[in-house]
């Protein structure tokens, strides 16, 4: 039986499954600072192409309509809290009509158990098939353009 492909990636590092739920609060609380410093980094690289668009689209006229002028200002404050307000109330209206409607509803069920009759049924296969693949520790499966196993070694 020929080598396997030992998994690895561009880079030539092997490929890691993402799982936080297997790190301790130490490891995940490092992470969220350093995703954290590397958004603000990468904003901190667009901020020029956000000044450019808030030329284009003149923040100059903001400034004299919204901030100059006490009369809009208000007018639109009081719109955007007015507007914030139902939006908020029709997100709770529907978060409570959720609970109401699924609170004591558990569709979720337990996968079936894997059979190496299912098995053998999602790879095309017949039974003796998977079973002698099982007694491998390596297998090269070939496919074809469909996905169809054409080949096992």
């Amino acid at each position: 039986m020929p080598k396997a492909n030992n998994q690895r990636g561009a880079a030539g590092l092997p490929r890691i499954i993402h799982r936080p739920d297997l790190q301790s609060r130490r490891q995940r609380s490092v992470f969220a600072l350093l995703a954290g410093i590397g958004w603000l980094l990468w904003l901190y690289l667009l901020l020029p192409l956000a000044t450019i668009g808030g030329w284009i689209f003149g923040v100059g006229r903001f400034e004299s309509y919204v901030i100059d002028s006490q009369d809009h200002s208000w007018a639109s404050l009081t719109l955007y809290a007015v507007i914030t307000v139902l939006a908020g109330a029709m997100l709770l209206v529907w978060a409570f009509y959720n609970y109401r409607r699924f609170r004591h509803v558990d569709r979720r069920q337990p996968a079936l158990p894997l059979t190496p009759e299912r098995l053998a049924l999602s790879f095309g296969m017949n039974s003796d098939q998977v079973a002698a693949l099982q007694r491998h520790r390596r297998v090269t499966l070939t496919h074809d353009a469909q996905g169809n196993i054409i080949e096992a070694r």
